[in-house]
């Protein structure tokens, strides 16, 4: 005798009685550079400080702004790199040339 599985539950569909889908922008957006993303971010904590952004998209806004820092902390440390070095073959220019 073989016993029927249960259904797997389904999701809810939302008010409109469609299955909710990932939203379009959920898709990684390019960042154009390092002061695009500053001012995204700016916008961002402006939408939060002024509760102007409707609490559906709180977590991908959320998720934006972390990918925007760690954007921002990635080209800062390889910035620092860069002016470190450059600082240091300066320093090599000033030493006198061994007798």
């Amino acid at each position: 005798m073989s016993a029927e599985r249960p259904a797997e539950p389904q999701p809810a569909p939302d008010a409109g009685g469609v299955s909710p889908s990932p939203p379009a922008s959920a898709a990684r957006q390019p960042i154009e550079g390092y002061a695009a993303a500053v001012t995204e971010l700016e916008a961002i904590l402006t939408e939060l400080e002024d509760d102007q952004i409707d609490v559906d998209h709180l977590a991908e806004r959320v998720r934006r702004a972390a990918e925007l820092i760690r954007f921002c902390r990635e080209r800062i440390g390889a910035t620092r790199v860069e002016v470190e070095r450059i600082v240091a073959d300066l320093e090599q220019l000033d030493e006198p040339p061994p007798a």
